[in-house]
């Protein structure tokens, strides 16, 4: 206070150092707001582990859905019919690429037997 009554520098940057406190204190709570709400700790809130299969699936799954309603249009269809052209596609798929399509799919065969069986 004794500086701004003396009528100095220190008065006219007054206006400057208020204005400058104020934006900062904007922008503070501005970050607080866009925080991802993914990573904000939540003491009270517990979450059900879910098992790696069952993780695995839900990504099978999601893929699928996007196929259903992206490559076939088709909203409504089967699961059996979104399956049957899914491996379909992925077959012209090894064959662009020289891929063996038998190969592959024993070494996934393995990888789910092992899936499955282990703890």
């Amino acid at each position: 206070m004794f500086l701004k009554e003396r009528r100095g520098r220190v008065e006219s940057m007054w206006a400057l150092v208020s204005w400058v406190a104020v934006l900062m204190g904007r922008q503070f709570n501005r970050k607080e707001r866009t925080m991802n709400t993914t990573t904000m700790y939540r003491a009270n809130v517990r979450r059900v582990k879910r098992h790696p299969n069952a993780i695995r699936a839900d990504r099978a799954e999601q893929a699928l859905a996007y196929y259903r309603v992206a490559a076939l249009r088709e909203p409504g269809a089967s699961l059996e019919t979104v399956m049957s052209d899914f491996l379909s596609d992925i077959r012209h798929l090894c064959d662009r690429g020289n891929l063996n399509l038998a190969q592959l799919d024993r070494m996934a065969h393995r990888n789910y037997l092992n899936e499955r069986y282990s703890r």
